[in-house]
């Protein structure tokens, strides 16, 4: 019989890409999801700290799950994701039932810390930084379960630093993975049902940038669009100050993207955006966004983007 696992995500859709990760890892070793912790043989938690109430979560959940393990003490019990990646070997400290916390680059090491929990009853953790081409290597692939929407990932952690924001400290500088893969995968994805796909990152507008010989974010949707099969196309999430007119352009030009953005508005005083370390101004933003809602000429679809 299966050993059975639990699993809860907070945040972002980049943890419920991990989480979707996490469960094709735990099912290569044998482990069956569940939907109750009682009834679980590991437990985990895939964790967000970009907001002060999901981080006190987690240390919620976290006790709710002690009586359980007084009860089994043979129970495995983990934190992931960016609560992890912040506080790392502390909340082994802090938390004497916790068996083992991974950050946000260490999920495939998921599978050898729960064995070594089992095997030797040892403790662990991993949340070390990985260099760009171990990060490039990594990027999470996962097995299809929903045959008609799917998010990809394009590219992970952010360069922007805005002075309120975690994001790079949790998840790392900014890396684009490479295009001809992302069209592989979706090509893939297609070919097993899939019918929309969401090109995923924390920051998608500045796709590329880094990297000479690579496609621009709207290049690369050019590409996506022309892949036969694929109906519908979606981005999350953007910075303003990388919303380009190249990619303005794009909502009136490729049919298959969808009249939708996430476009953050942070704040509407300048003095505030400049202490944010946004990069942008108040008018910037008022400009794209009118640039945006003016800039597909299609009947029925002008004036629809929101």
């Amino acid at each position: 019989m299966n050993k059975a696992f639990y699993l809860e995500t907070f945040g972002c859709q980049m943890n419920v890409v991990d989480s979707e990760r996490i469960v094709d890892l735990l099912e290569g070793i044998g482990y069956a999801q569940v939907d109750a912790a009682e009834k679980a043989d590991l437990v985990l938690l895939n964790t967000c700290s970009v907001r002060d109430k999901a981080e006190r979560k987690v240390y919620g959940h976290l006790g709710r799950f002690k009586p359980i393990k007084d009860q089994r003490p043979e129970l495995i019990i983990g934190v992931g994701g960016c609560v992890a990646q912040q506080e790392g070997e502390k909340m082994l400290e802090k938390i004497s039932y916790l068996d083992l916390v991974f950050g946000t680059h260490n999920v495939h090491r998921l599978p050898e810390l729960v064995l070594q929990v089992e095997e030797k009853r040892q403790r662990g953790s991993a949340t070390e930084f990985l260099d760009r081409e171990t990060r490039l290597n990594l990027f999470p692939q996962r097995s299809v379960r929903d045959n008609v929407t799917r998010f990809v990932t394009i590219m992970q952690g952010c360069d922007n630093f805005c002075s309120y924001c975690i994001v790079p400290h949790v998840r790392g500088r900014e890396v684009s993975r490479p295009s001809a893969e992302i069209i592989s995968e979706i090509e893939s994805l297609v070919q097993q049902g899939v019918r929309e796909v969401t090109l995923l990152g924390q920051n998608v507008n500045s796709y590329g940038i880094k990297d000479e010989n690579e496609l621009s974010f709207a290049e690369l949707l050019r590409q996506v669009d022309a892949i036969q099969g694929l109906h519908r196309l979606r981005f999350a999430t953007s910075h303003p100050k990388d919303m380009t007119d190249e990619l303005i352009d794009c909502f009136g030009e490729l049919d298959k993207l969808c009249a939708h953005i996430h476009l953050p508005v942070q704040s509407g005083s300048d003095r505030i955006l400049e202490i944010m370390n946004r990069g942008y101004s108040s008018a910037d933003y008022l400009r794209k966004v009118a640039r945006l809602k003016a800039g597909d000429p299609r009947p029925g679809r002008a004036g629809r983007l929101c």
